[in-house]
């Protein structure tokens, strides 16, 4: 049984086999032919592909050139636009620095220039012009927005202005006005010469104008010149008076203020600065007579007062001390005291002497020595109080009057100027006195070193004879 089943399947298998070989045998043709078909194809695709290739070459470096000759351009467009904008960079700044400047001759220089006209013009041209500086003023430091445009426009207007009045002034110029005169305002005719204005009310009053009284032109009064002024501003041409002052400016040059006004002029630092100096003088005085008084000793004083102790004599040598005076006398009547002391003793009793002398003598003198050193340091201070009250004065009027800025000026100076006149003379008077007062002490040390050698030598002869 088991014999059958195996060769049934032995059978089975080769059948199998044998349709399987067939199925094989059919698809390997089939792919043959596929394959040969492939190649053709493959054949013409390559043609084709060989064909086309020299064309697309050829396309191929001309559109590399293209790239080539746009990149180039490029480059050249990328230079060009970097210039450019180099160029533009530079046109910024130089447009910024033309505003900036602009601006600052519109909102500085010319709102400075017409701030100052009002100030330089002459009091007799106050109602002429005073007004349109004022309104251009105001106009200006209004808070409204403006047009730059328009603001530069009234700015030239006012600067223009002021041209034509410089081009008058220069050769003179005359016009209708109204003036002070001795207290009663009249009217006449003005003269503009340069900086100097005349007035002429046609009734004989002539003079020049010299500061203002409610924003009105006050005339110092001229006497003698009044036809030659009259005659110049009512024909247009003619002589005027140079000295404007009528000969009062060079006799005020001329002839120094008295001590009293320059005592004015200096201030409150002038008290204490001359009662320093007074006080220094009169206590100067008093030490001059106090040392010059003062009595030296001499050499032969020291030898009677000697020769009485070698004669063994005190009374007489204590009597002869007492008469030479001062300091030095009562130093020698110690020293005859202590004549029996030690060389020691007496020594330091002398010196003793000599340091409580010497306080007396320099007493006061440190006093004159401050003043000397003070003196100066008060002027400056007036000095900085001085220029204090200039600078203040600056803030209010400017700086085109100097004749309001002359006040503190002068008591800058003359502060100073004093307080070198009471500190020289002060420190010349220290040096005196302190040299003349170190002169007694010298003396009396002099003296105390030749009275211990001179006791000293009297001892020496006693103990030669004993």
């Amino acid at each position: 049984m088991k014999k059958i089943v195996t060769l049934l399947l032995v059978l089975g298998s080769l059948g199998l086999n044998a349709q399987n070989t067939q199925s094989f045998t059919a698809a390997a043709n089939e792919a043959e032919q596929r394959l040969e078909k492939a190649l053709a194809e493959l054949d013409l695709i390559q043609e084709e592909i060989n064909t086309t290739r020299p064309k697309l070459g050829a396309k191929l470096d001309d559109v590399e050139s293209e790239a080539l000759r746009l990149r180039s351009e490029a480059s050249n467009v990328a230079r060009i636009k970097a210039g450019f904008d180099v160029e533009v960079s530079q046109l910024g700044n130089e447009r910024q620095s033309v505003i900036d400047n602009n601006n600052y001759i519109q909102s500085t220089l010319l709102n400075e220039y017409i701030r100052r006209l009002e100030l330089t013009i002459d009091p007799s041209e106050i109602p002429q012009y005073s007004d349109v500086i004022r309104q251009t003023l105001a106009f200006l430091e209004t808070e409204e927005e403006v047009d730059d445009t328009t603001i530069f426009k009234n700015q030239l207007e006012i600067v223009s202005m002021s041209l034509d009045r410089v081009e008058d002034i220069i050769g003179g110029n005359t016009f209708e006005g109204n003036a002070i005169v001795d207290g009663t305002l009249k009217d006449g005719q003005f003269a503009l010469l340069g900086p100097v204005s005349y007035f002429t009310d046609g009734a004989g009053t002539v003079g020049i104008t010299n500061g203002m009284i409610e924003n009105k032109a006050n005339i110092y009064t001229l006497k003698g010149y009044g036809d030659s002024i009259s005659g110049t501003i009512s024909s247009g041409s003619g002589n005027l008076p140079i000295d404007t002052t009528d000969g009062e400016a060079l006799e005020g040059i001329t002839h120094d203020i008295t001590l009293l006004q320059e005592f004015a002029l200096g201030g409150f630092v002038m008290f204490p600065i001359l009662g320093l100096f007074i006080l220094a003088i009169l206590i100067a005085i008093f030490k001059a007579i106090e040392l010059f008084r003062v009595k030296a000793a001499k050499a032969k004083d020291i030898d009677v007062i000697l020769d009485h102790l070698r004669a063994d004599n005190s009374d007489a040598a204590l009597a002869h001390a007492k008469s030479v005076g001062g300091p030095v006398g009562e130093m020698l009547c110690t020293a005859v005291e202590n004549a029996s002391e030690d060389r020691e003793v007496i020594e330091e009793v002398l010196y003793e002497t000599i340091i409580k002398t010497q306080p007396k003598l320099e007493r006061l003198l440190a006093f004159i020595a401050v003043v000397a050193a003070t003196a100066p340091l008060l002027g400056l201070l007036g000095t900085v109080t001085g220029m204090i009250k200039t600078f203040k004065l600056i803030t209010i009027v400017g700086t085109g009057d100097a004749r309001n800025l002359s006040s503190g000026i002068s008591e800058a100076l003359i502060t100073t100027k004093w307080g070198l006149i009471v500190a020289i003379p002060t420190l010349i008077m220290h040096a005196l006195l302190n040299r003349k007062a170190k002169g007694v002490v010298g003396s009396m040390e002099q003296s105390a070193v030749g009275f211990i050698n001179g006791v000293v030598e009297i001892r020496g002869e006693s103990k030669e004879q004993a």
